[in-house]
């Protein structure tokens, strides 16, 4: 007999642990996918993945651009506005931003 209460006992522990994480699980609100695009930080020109590409956030000032830049890039999706100026993901740089002005050594022809 004290083998079932032990039983009963531990398979009522095991479905009310599973049950408390998975209510957790599915009614803790979380952010929206517009909210945590707003954390995504910027990319800093003197990060060091952006120095060995030569990363610059004005294509402007670097002749070798000719025209070439982010927004233009196969690598370049448009996200959002920041500080007044398109800004978007690049494959190059995960979890960071890079400005639609922004031109480097990796530019690749939209398809």
């Amino acid at each position: 007999m004290e083998n079932s209460n032990r039983r009963q006992f531990l398979k009522f522990t095991g479905v009310t642990i599973g049950g408390l994480l998975a209510a957790k699980v599915l009614f803790v609100p979380t952010k929206s996918f517009a909210q945590r695009d707003k954390t995504i930080p910027m990319l800093d020109p003197k990060d060091g993945t952006a120095q060995a590409i030569k990363y610059v956030e004005d294509y402007k000032k670097v002749p070798a651009a000719k025209g070439n830049h982010c927004a233009n890039c196969s690598f370049y999706a448009k996200k959002e506005m920041r500080n007044g100026k398109e800004a978007g993901t690049c494959i190059i740089f995960p979890g960071k931003y890079v400005y639609g002005n922004g031109y480097c050594n990796s530019w690749a022809k939209k398809a």
